[in-house]
C-alpha cells in the first residue's frame, strides 16, 4: 500500500479565488428574484464565508436639463442623487438579509456607476480584491439580449477574477 501523499499545491490563502476577509465574495444584488436565487445558491456553496452585497446606483447629474414644449425643467439633481443612493443602500441592506439567511457573513456595498453597470461591478470587485463575483442571470434571449445586453455576460468576459453566474430555476 502506498503511503499517503501530502498535498503541497493548495492556493495561496491571500490570492484571489480563496474566500477570506481580505478576499470576500462579491454578491451582485438588484432586488430581482434572479439575484435573490443567486445569493441563496452562493450561501449553499460558500456557507459561512465573508461577502459584500453589491448594489449599483446611477447618478442623475449627467442628464442636464430636460426641454419639453419650449419650457426647461431643472430638477434638483442633488435630491434625485440622494434618493437614488438611499434606494441603492436599502436594496443592498435587503440583499444582506438574504445573504445572512443563506449562511453568509454579509455586509452591504453601494457604489455609483459612472458608466456601464458591469464596469462598476468589475471595478468594485478589483478594489475589494474579491475572491469570486456572484451574479444572477435574467435569461434574456434573442433580440432582448442584443438590445439590452447582458450585465452577467459582460462581467464574465471583462473580470480578471473568478465569476459565477447562477441561473434561476427554469431559466
Amino acid at each position: 500500500m502506498a503511503p499517503p501523499q501530502t498535498r503541497t499545491d493548495f492556493p495561496d490563502p491571500g490570492a484571489p479565488g480563496v474566500v477570506s476577509r481580505a478576499h470576500p465574495l462579491i454578491l451582485c444584488y438588484d432586488g430581482s428574484e434572479g439575484a435573490k436565487h443567486a445569493i441563496e445558491h452562493a450561501g449553499a456553496l460558500f456557507s459561512g464565508s465573508p461577502a459584500l452585497v453589491l448594489t449599483v446606483w446611477r447618478s442623475t447629474t449627467s442628464l442636464g436639463s430636460v426641454g419639453w414644449s419650449g419650457a426647461t425643467v431643472m430638477p434638483n439633481f442633488a435630491e434625485l442623487d440622494d434618493a437614488a443612493f438611499e434606494a441603492g443602500a436599502a436594496r443592498a441592506a435587503e440583499g444582506v438579509s438574504v445573504a445572512r439567511r443563506a449562511g453568509l457573513e454579509a455586509e452591504p456595498l453601494t457604489v455609483e456607476a459612472d458608466g456601464p453597470v458591469w464596469e462598476a461591478i468589475v471595478e468594485a470587485a478589483d478594489r475589494r480584491q474579491a475572491s469570486v463575483i456572484v451574479l444572477g442571470s435574467r435569461g434574456l434571449t434573442g433580440l432582448r439580449s442584443i438590445l439590452l445586453g447582458s450585465v452577467s455576460g459582460t462581467v464574465v468576459h471583462q473580470a480578471r477574477r473568478p465569476t459565477l453566474v447562477i441561473h434561476a430555476p427554469g431559466g
